[in-house]
């Protein structure tokens, strides 16, 4: 079926949402051939009829939406429209240059071009590790990787006890290397576009700490120190250790960067790019810049009395007013904390707890006190309340109040 209208937007959102028995395409009533075309999958192709200078009637796939927007398509259509008037065959240019520059194996295309790409991009010191779990893929061509290949793996790593929603987010990363690959005319299609996600529990049970826990960890932080302040010849006299004596500071980073994360529910990542420009004293809260966040969205945390103080002391102390808030060997970012945080959980006897799991603290904290999850929502930085209602459990008597609205 061939609908002729427009192509905005709008109308490729509504199509998106549109469920089919039959493929149907759309073709645009501005330029001559521009058409997109929805599958009974749900995948959505753009693409550009024309005749050839031989007078075949050919097709030009241009890629799929949403990883093409039509805006984007309809430049490329314009461009190709173009090129058709002159003479030329843009579909049999396209081959030759294919022919003449062979597709890359897949290993060679993540590590060589996306994975360069993707970390001058984006702050991910582990963008490497979900595409580690396809090394066996690696060797294939790009266009030759199929969705069967992707459906095998992920059915024996079910096996082996990986959840549905970590599945999901590799093969979501995966996607989008090759959604990459498409607008980079690597290959002209993503060959694993139909495989779907699975059904996951999106309100799985979160990890925080119950209050003896909690507890165990700041007793255990206050060993730390003391061990650290008595035992180690660095801190055994000299200005840095009288100056901490007299604030009641820390010997250290670690107390301070684990007080932040309990009482701002920041990623680690976010703590370790902290700057002092970041932290306004005056207003009491923090900004997390767009370029550092997960979602790449600025947002504001307020400072509770405890991040308050914290910070202040060590701004004091270490008497810095500009650079990383948290500076780690030789005046570099941090990357981990991870050998102190796991001595401190041993001598907490606190198990099953990862760094991360601080944020969901946070957030337990927050729900429990009555905080609504919209709040929340914006205090963690989730681009979607989907990621929030994780915590909806904890909220205090909500759905026993909502049941007793039914009292007569």
């Amino acid at each position: 079926m061939d609908y002729k209208q427009k192509l905005t937007p709008s109308l490729a959102t509504k199509l998106s949402q549109t469920k089919t028995d039959n493929h149907f395409e759309v073709t645009d009533t501005v330029i001559s051939g521009f058409k997109l075309k929805l599958y009974t999958s749900g995948t959505m192709t753009f693409s550009l009829m024309y005749t050839a200078p031989d007078g075949r009637r050919l097709r030009y796939t241009m890629g799929n939406y949403p990883a093409l927007s039509v805006s984007t398509a309809r430049k490329i259509a314009e461009q190709l429209y173009a090129q058709v008037k002159l003479g030329r065959d843009p579909q049999r240019e396209k081959q030759t240059a294919r022919e003449v520059k062979p597709v890359p194996k897949l290993g060679d295309f993540i590590n060589d071009t996306y994975l360069p790409w993707f970390t001058s991009h984006h702050k991910a010191p582990k963008a490497k590790l979900p595409f580690n779990q396809f090394k066996h893929l690696f060797s294939k061509r790009l266009d030759k990787v199929t969705g069967w290949d992707v459906e095998s793996w992920r059915s024996k790593r079910h096996k082996d006890g990986l959840s549905a929603s970590t599945s999901n987010r590799y093969i979501g990363t995966l996607k989008a290397m090759f959604n990459r690959a498409v607008e980079w005319e690597v290959i002209e299609q993503n060959p694993i576009t139909k495989v779907k996600k699975q059904k996951s529990d999106s309100r799985a049970i979160v990890r925080y700490l119950t209050p003896e826990e909690e507890t165990r960890l700041r007793a255990s932080l206050r060993s730390r120190d003391r061990r650290l302040a008595e035992f180690n010849p660095f801190y055994a006299g000299g200005r840095f250790v009288i100056l901490k004596a007299n604030l009641g500071g820390f010997p250290d980073h670690i107390h301070p960067m684990i007080l932040l994360l309990m009482n701002t529910g920041m990623r680690r990542g976010e703590m370790f790019n902290l700057r002092w420009q970041d932290v306004d004293f005056v207003n009491k809260r923090i900004t997390v810049m767009g370029n550092t966040s997960k979602t790449g969205q600025t947002r504001y945390i307020p400072l509770n009395v405890e991040a308050l103080n914290v910070l202040q002391l060590w701004q004091k102390q270490t008497e810095r007013h500009s650079g990383f808030v948290f500076i780690g060997k030789n005046g570099q970012r941090f990357t981990n904390i991870d050998k102190a945080w796991k001595v401190l959980l041993r001598d907490a006897k606190i198990n099953d707890f990862r760094l991360h799991d601080l944020r969901h603290h946070f957030a337990s904290r927050l729900v429990s006190a009555g905080i609504d999850l919209n709040s929340v929502r914006e205090l963690l930085g989730h681009s979607d309340i989907k990621m929030t209602l994780r915590y909806a459990h904890l909220a205090p008597g909500r759905l026993v109040d909502a049941v007793a609205m039914l009292n007569h």
